[in-house]
C-alpha cells in the first residue's frame, strides 16, 4: 500500500471516531427536533449508538431471539408503537440480524481466545505388536517379536507466545462485531419504517371507508331531495334517475373501500411477522394539521451521515478490512510457540524370546518451537487481495453516503410537498363542503336544478377522499424522512432492540 493511500486511511479512522464519538447523540436530538414523530417512535435500542465492541456487546445480549411469536388480540386497538414492538419480536428479518449479529461476537471472541493456551487432557490405551531385529547369538531367528499394551493419561499444553497476525484478526473481529450490531439497528429501524408505512396504508384505507360511509350518506340525502321534488312537481324522472345513479355509485365505492380495509390488514399484520389475518383493529388517522417545517435540507444530511447505523457500519467494515491487510502483512513474520505435556504411562511388554519387564511411570515432554516461512508463493497475492478488499470497502462507504444523500432528498422534497398538500386539501373540503352546502338548500328552494347539486356532491366527495389521501401521504413522508436520517428508533434509552 502507497505512502498516499496509508495516510488517507489513518485520517479516514481517525474522523470516524471523533464523529461518531462527539456527534451521534446531537445528530438524534437535531432530527428528533425537526420532525413531529410520536416520542415513542423515537425510543431506540442501545444498537443504534454503539461505538465500542461493549456496547455491541451489551446490545446483542440482551436479546432473547427464542421468545415465541406473540399473537394479536382483536379485541385490542393497536397504536403503531405497539405494532411496532411486536413487530421487532416476530418479523423473520429481525431474527435473521440478530443470528448474523450474534455469530459476529462469538467470532470475536474466538479471536481473543488465541491469545489463551490450549490446555488439553489424553487418555489413551494402545496394543502393539513389532519385529525387532536381534543378534543371533541370542535370539535364535535374529529377531524377536515384542507386543506392548500401553496406557497412558496426560495433560498437553500449548502456547503462542508470538503471532503477529493475533493482533490484527482480534481487532478486525471486534470492527465486525460492531459493525453487526450496527446493521441490527438499521434492520430493526427497516422493520418499523414498514411497519409504519402499511400502519398509515391501513389507516388512510380505514379513512377513505369512513368517507365512503360519508359520501353515501350525502348521495342518499340528494336522492331523497330529488324524489322530493319530484313528487312536487319541482324535478324530472331524469332528475331522480341521476340521483339514484349517484347513490348506486356511493353504495359501490363503499363496497371497494370495504375490501381494500381488509387488504391493507392482511398486508400490515405479514409486515409485522405474525399471522396474517384481517381480524386487527388499528387507531383511526390522527386529523392533526401539519407543523411548520422551516428546516433545511442541508441539517438532515449532516444527521444522516452522523447517526445512521448503516453508515458508521461502513465505516467499521473499511477498519475490519485494513485489519485483514494487517493480518496478511502478518504472515511475513515469524511465530514462536511453547508446548509441554506431562502423565502417568503404564506398559506390559511381552516378547516371544525373553522376559520384559512391566512399567508405569511419570513422563513428560517439553519443547519451544519458533516457526517461519521464508517462502510462501501465496502470501503476496493474499496482501494484494487484502489492499483489493479494503479499496473496495472505501468504496462502498462513499457510495452509500452518496445514495443516502438522495435518500434524504428525496424524503424532503416529499415531507414538505406533502405538508402543502395536506393544507391545501383541507381548503379544499372546506371550499367543497360551502358549495354543496349551498347547492343543495338552493335545489330545495327550486333555483337550482339537480345536475348542479350533483356535480358539488361529487366534488365533495372527492375532496374527501383527498384529504384522506394527502394526510396518509404526509405521515407516510414524514417517516421517510426519519427513516433515512436514521432517526426511527434512535433516540431513546431502551436496553437493546429485541428480535
Amino acid at each position: 500500500m502507497d505512502v498516499g493511500t496509508k495516510s488517507f486511511f489513518r485520517m479516514s479512522k481517525a474522523f470516524i471516531l471523533s464523529v461518531t464519538l462527539l456527534f451521534s447523540v446531537q445528530g438524534c436530538a437535531l432530527v428528533a427536533q425537526q420532525l413531529s414523530l410520536p416520542e415513542n417512535l423515537r425510543k431506540g435500542s442501545g444498537c443504534a449508538m454503539v461505538i465500542s465492541t461493549r456496547d455491541a456487546e451489551r446490545c446483542i445480549t440482551a436479546n432473547n431471539h427464542s421468545s415465541p411469536i406473540p399473537k394479536l388480540d382483536s379485541s385490542h386497538v393497536y397504536t403503531l408503537a405497539e405494532l411496532i414492538d411486536i413487530a421487532e419480536t416476530a418479523n423473520p428479518e429481525g431474527r435473521i440480524a440478530w443470528a448474523e449479529a450474534k455469530a459476529a461476537l462469538e467470532r470475536a471472541a474466538i479471536a481473543r481466545s488465541s491469545y489463551l493456551p490450549l490446555l488439553t487432557f489424553v487418555a489413551e490405551g494402545s496394543d502393539e505388536r513389532a519385529i525387532v531385529p536381534f543378534p543371533e547369538p541370542i535370539a535364535p531367528r535374529g529377531y524377536v517379536t515384542v507386543e506392548a499394551p500401553t496406557a497412558a493419561a496426560q495433560l498437553q499444553l500449548q502456547y503462542s507466545l508470538l503471532n503477529f497476525r493475533r493482533g490484527p484478526e482480534l481487532d478486525s473481529g471486534r470492527a465486525l462485531e460492531v459493525a453487526s450490531a450496527l446493521r441490527l439497528a438499521r434492520v430493526h429501524q427497516t422493520i418499523a419504517h414498514d411497519t409504519a408505512v402499511q400502519f398509515y396504508q391501513a389507516q388512510e384505507a380505514v379513512a377513505q371507508l369512513v368517507a365512503a360511509q360519508t359520501i353515501l350518506k350525502t348521495a342518499e340525502t340528494v336522492e331523497n331531495s330529488a324524489k322530493e321534488q319530484y313528487a312536487n312537481g319541482r324535478a324530472t324522472l331524469p332528475d331522480v334517475q341521476n340521483a339514484e345513479a349517484g347513490a348506486a355509485e356511493a353504495r359501490y365505492d363503499l363496497a371497494s373501500a370495504e375490501g381494500e380495509v381488509k387488504k391493507r390488514n392482511l398486508t400490515l399484520t405479514e409486515t409485522i411477522g405474525v399471522e396474517p389475518t384481517t381480524e386487527v383493529t388499528i387507531v383511526p388517522q390522527d386529523a392533526n394539521a401539519p407543523e411548520t417545517f422551516e428546516d433545511s435540507v442541508e441539517e438532515f444530511i449532516e444527521s444522516a451521515k452522523r447517526v445512521r447505523p448503516d453508515l458508521i457500519a461502513y465505516s467499521r467494515e473499511v477498519k475490519h478490512n485494513h485489519d485483514l491487510y494487517r493480518a496478511a502483512r502478518a504472515t511475513y513474520l515469524p511465530t514462536v510457540g511453547v508446548s509441554a505435556s506431562g502423565g502417568q504411562t503404564s506398559v506390559w511388554p511381552s516378547a516371544d524370546f525373553g522376559v520384559l519387564g512391566h512399567a508405569s511411570v511419570s513422563t513428560w515432554s517439553a519443547k519451544a518451537e519458533l516457526k517461519w516461512n521464508i517462502f510462501d508463493g501465496a502470501r503476496s497475492h493474499q496482501v494484494a487481495e487484502a489492499v483489493a478488499e479494503e479499496k473496495a470497502s472505501v468504496e462502498r462507504q462513499r457510495a452509500a453516503e452518496d445514495a443516502a444523500t438522495r435518500q434524504v432528498w428525496g424524503a424532503y422534497v416529499d415531507y414538505r410537498t406533502a405538508i402543502e398538500q395536506e393544507r391545501a386539501s383541507q381548503t379544499f373540503l372546506e371550499s367543497a363542503q360551502t358549495s354543496y352546502d349551498s347547492s343543495l338548500d338552493a335545489f330545495g328552494y327550486g333555483v337550482r336544478n339537480l345536475v348542479d347539486v350533483v356535480q358539488a356532491e361529487k366534488q365533495l366527495a372527492q375532496a374527501r377522499f383527498t384529504v384522506v389521501r394527502a394526510r396518509a401521504r404526509r405521515q407516510q413522508s414524514e417517516i421517510e424522512l426519519s427513516y433515512s436520517t436514521g432517526d426511527l428508533l434512535a433516540g431513546g434509552s431502551r436496553s437493546g432492540v429485541r428480535p
